[in-house]
């Protein structure tokens, strides 16, 4: 990570965390210092709690892999992370004890959860934690929680842990909370790995205005989600024309091709992975549809002879 590997002063570092934070579009309720004050320890951190279910850790390797922010400080100044998965050193029942002490806190430990990943309702023996089911630890410790946070499209929607021919029976968080009449807020940031980006402006809007952003009606900031992919489209102007690509590499609209942008809400073309180095349309791929709520589809990739493809192809 860059930051470690300059000599920087305090207050570069902090200017960077600012630029970090204008780039995910939350200078408009966060100041430069109101981020002087949050170093100065002046601003009481977020206490938050991460935890995994069936997953591939993506979405965590996404956040800690972010390159313009200093994920340090996002971690340790803005939040106070109880406990994480990965890179917490607790064990055993340091782990359990952590559960237990939130279950039973009362209100002056507020605290949010980060869930990554389902809940293995159909097959409840996995992702133990101290011999209890992540299904028992949920339904205690999810109602106690100021907001959940649902951290990729498997804890959003389901996603790859829900698709056909998995055994586990996952649910994902929102199901989960609706199915067992769990009223905490919950917002979805959707996404295959989720976006450190829209992580962070999530985290640090609740820590500002001590509620989540302005959400859709399936629970995903309208910021981030209020558009599909094919409005934004570089290729637009190709469907908009009829030039449609008929094989990978091909310039043109890649709709023929399964592109899932028309039924795909998301910034992807705004805000791409890897400090937005890249996305699948922009690398001449379909968008696969990975922040969607049907993610992921059986007919979702390069297969253009397939004919369920979800616009009827023109003759």
């Amino acid at each position: 990570m860059q930051y470690f590997s300059q000599e920087i002063t305090r207050r570069t570092a902090m200017q960077r965390i600012f630029g970090a934070i204008t780039a995910v579009g939350a200078s408009s309720f966060l100041t430069f210092e109101d981020l002087l004050a949050a170093d100065a320890a002046t601003i009481k951190p977020l206490n938050v709690v991460w935890i995994h279910g069936t997953s591939c850790t993506g979405c965590s390797c996404s956040l800690l892999d972010v390159e313009t922010v200093p994920v340090v400080d996002i971690l340790t100044k803005f939040t106070n992370m109880i406990f994480h998965h990965d890179i917490s050193l607790a064990t055993g029942s340091q782990v359990t004890d952590i559960y237990e002490k939130l279950i039973h806190s009362d209100s002056s430990i507020p605290y949010v959860i980060v869930f990554e990943g389902g809940i293995p309702i159909g097959m409840p023996h996995t992702c133990m934690v101290g011999h209890r089911t992540m299904e028992d630890w949920m339904k205690q410790l999810l109602p106690k929680a100021a907001a959940c946070i649902a951290a990729g499209t498997c804890a959003s929607f389901g996603g790859v842990t829900e698709m056909l021919g998995t055994e586990t029976g996952n649910a994902s968080v929102l199901r989960f909370a609706h199915q067992n009449g769990i009223t905490t807020p919950i917002v979805l940031l959707p996404g295959c790995p989720m976006k450190p980006e829209h992580f962070v402006y999530t985290l640090l809007y609740h820590l500002h205005h001590k509620k989540l952003p302005d959400l859709d009606r399936y629970g995903r900031p309208r910021r981030f989600f209020s558009r599909t992919v094919h409005e934004l489209c570089i290729n637009y102007a190709d469907f908009q024309e009829g030039h449609f690509a008929q094989h990978i590499g091909d310039q043109g609209c890649l709709i023929k091709m399964g592109c899932q942008g028309m039924v795909t809400r998301s910034d992807c073309l705004i805000t791409g992975y890897n400090n937005n180095t890249n996305v699948c349309i922009r690398a001449g791929h379909p968008c696969v549809g990975c922040a969607g709520e049907n993610f992921p589809r059986r007919f979702m990739f390069h297969n253009y002879d397939d004919t369920r493809d979800i616009i009827p192809r023109r003759p």
